[in-house]
């Protein structure tokens, strides 16, 4: 949300007031917009890039279950050219937040000032759901196996390469020393 527009959350903490709904008691909801268009750091490991989508919250006698399927995006690096993009992805989220906290029976609680951090819950969410391997987009062509070339920046450099014969092509100056023992041995 904008700096204008009134939000329940926190942006630099993701926390989320909920007070408002303990007091109404058992059985009432409320849907709460979540937007944060730019760079939050999640946990010391994590940031995302953006995070949008609504979240149901719903007054039960054990606490607020929060309900969603939010819109995640974070950096990562392209596993075929190693470039790095903006990876977008759901992520779904239902968890009960305990009130009166009980450390025995939940992870999560609602602390003493009626807030809820949805932090170490997106973390562990956003690292179940995202994807082990992901490309900058499928038709990635991924680096050259003869010279480590982008394969999609470099289309002219790759066809004067593939014109070259192997001995003219450029060699990677951390195995120059290979080459020069394969000439003495020949």
């Amino acid at each position: 949300m904008s700096s204008s527009t009134n939000s329940y959350l926190s942006k630099r903490l993701l926390k989320l007031n909920v007070g408002f709904l303990l007091s109404e008691g058992p059985g009432n909801s409320r849907t709460i917009p979540i937007t944060i268009p730019e760079r939050v750091q999640v946990d010391d490991d994590l940031f995302i890039e953006s995070l949008n989508g609504d979240m149901t919250l719903s007054r039960t006698k054990e606490g607020i279950l929060a309900q969603a399927t939010l819109q995640v995006a974070t950096k990562r690096e392209c596993d075929r050219c190693l470039d790095e993009f903006v990876h977008k992805f759901d992520v779904p989220v239902e968890e009960l937040f305990a009130f009166p906290p009980d450390p025995d029976n939940s992870v999560f609680s609602i602390d003493s000032t009626g807030d809820i951090d949805l932090a170490l819950l997106l973390r562990e969410e956003i690292l179940i759901e995202e994807d082990y391997r992901v490309f900058c987009r499928e038709d990635c062509k991924g680096l050259s196996a003869e010279n480590g070339i982008n394969l999609n920046h470099e289309e002219d450099i790759v066809e004067e390469v593939e014109d070259m014969s192997v001995t003219d092509a450029p060699i990677d100056p951390r195995l120059a020393i290979l080459k020069q023992l394969l000439d003495d041995r020949n």
